[in-house]
């Protein structure tokens, strides 16, 4: 073929080198496309696993939020119901005991009132010894004397329910029971 016949069939498909070359970049842009369309259909595939893993993240730290506070709410619920079980025991048992010491005191001042030696208008010997001891002890009469011992024991009653009240109030453990995973 020569040169003017080659011109000739190029200047008659001018025509074929450009629709080549349209059809390599449809080609190549439709390649890109498939592409960038799986990059995208990817990165929404994690993005939408990441807001799910994010959301049950979100409901985890709630849900044991919830628990921790159920768990607190019961703990508190248990110390207090410890704290007023020994409240209870110890007033009862100081209650009991003013009772015991006021009767003990009743009986005593019984005795002593229904001694004749004592109570006697004659001044026998016993009487006035025994007066001069309550005087001397209490300041006072034997009543005076009793009622202040009654006091005193009262008072020290009173201290020691006081100490093992407190000692027992610090035994509660205030921190969270824990069940044995065994």
């Amino acid at each position: 073929m020569t040169w003017a016949a080659t011109f000739a069939l190029a200047r008659r498909f001018w025509w074929a080198p450009v629709f080549i070359g349209l059809g390599v970049a449809l080609a190549l842009t439709s390649m890109k496309v498939e592409v960038r369309t799986a990059e995208r259909d990817k990165a929404r595939t994690d993005f939408a696993a990441e807001q799910q893993g994010h959301k049950q993240t979100v409901a985890n730290y709630r849900a044991a939020s919830a628990e921790a506070q159920r768990q607190a709410a019961a703990n508190v619920q248990r110390v207090k119901a410890e704290q007023a079980a020994i409240t209870e025991r110890t007033v009862n048992d100081y209650q009991d005991r003013l009772a015991d010491v006021g009767a003990r005191y009743d009986r005593v001042r019984l005795q002593l009132a229904a001694r004749t030696d004592l109570s006697s208008s004659d001044p026998a010997p016993v009487s006035i010894t025994a007066d001069a001891t309550c005087r001397a002890y209490g300041g006072g009469s034997c009543d005076g004397l009793l009622a202040k011992l009654a006091i005193a024991e009262r008072q020290a009653w009173n201290l020691v329910a006081l100490r093992a009240w407190v000692r027992q109030q610090e035994s509660v453990k205030v921190e969270p029971v824990t069940p044995d995973p065994n």
